[in-house]
């Protein structure tokens, strides 16, 4: 998360929204959600994306689904 946001670590956590408390777009969002399905072998529906809000609902979601 830190690659795409200029924030101190402290500032991340699972109740973090990533485009509203860090600033990132909704392409940094797909990007970090593509990367991290690529690394950990899981996939997020398009459709479950809107339903992701704060890093603990991303961290969840994978978590469930891996």
């Amino acid at each position: 998360m830190r690659e795409y946001a200029d924030v101190p670590e402290s500032a991340i956590t699972r109740e973090t929204d990533p485009l509203r408390d860090l600033n990132l777009t909704s392409y940094d969002l797909m990007s970090i959600i593509g990367r991290l399905e690529s690394e950990l072998g899981v996939s997020v529906a398009e459709r479950d994306v809107r339903h992701l809000v704060t890093l603990g609902d991303l961290d969840d979601y994978i978590r469930a689904h891996a």
